[in-house]
C-alpha cells in the first residue's frame, strides 16, 4: 500500500513541477505592458503652463524643421498635415516660433505623426 502511495505522489509532483514550468515560460513570453498600444509619456523638469499636456512623447532641441518634418535631438518625425503649434503664451501659434535650437516637446498619434508641437524655452 505504501509503494502504490509513493507512486500517486511522485507522479503529482511530477504533474505540478511540469506545470509551474509551463505556466513560467507562458508567463515570460507574454509581455508585463501593451507595447504600442499606450506610449509612455515623458515630461521635462520644467513648469509649464496649464494648458500644456501632462507628457509628451518626446522633447528636445530642434535640428531642422519645414512643412513636412522635424529633427529632433538626431531623430526625425513626420509632421501631421494638421499639427498645431503652441507657445507657453499662445496655443495655436505660430511655426516661426519653431526653429533650430529651441527646445520642444511633441505629441504623436497613431501614425506616428508629430500632431502638435510645445515650445518649453
Amino acid at each position: 500500500m505504501q509503494k502504490e502511495n509513493r507512486g500517486w505522489l511522485g507522479k503529482i509532483k511530477q504533474v505540478l513541477i511540469c506545470t509551474g514550468l509551463a505556466l513560467c515560460l507562458v508567463a515570460g513570453a507574454i509581455p508585463s505592458t501593451p507595447c504600442h498600444a499606450q506610449q509612455r509619456l515623458v515630461k521635462p523638469e520644467v513648469v509649464l503652463p496649464g494648458f500644456y499636456p501632462y507628457g509628451f512623447n518626446g522633447y528636445g532641441r530642434i535640428d531642422a524643421i519645414d512643412m513636412k518634418f522635424v529633427v529632433i535631438e538626431d531623430s526625425a518625425y513626420k509632421l501631421s498635415p494638421y499639427v498645431v503649434y503652441n507657445t507657453p503664451e499662445r496655443a495655436n501659434a505660430s511655426m516661426a516660433n519653431f526653429r533650430p535650437g529651441v527646445l520642444a516637446g511633441f505629441v504623436t498619434n497613431a501614425q506616428d505623426e508629430v500632431i502638435s508641437l510645445w515650445l518649453i524655452e
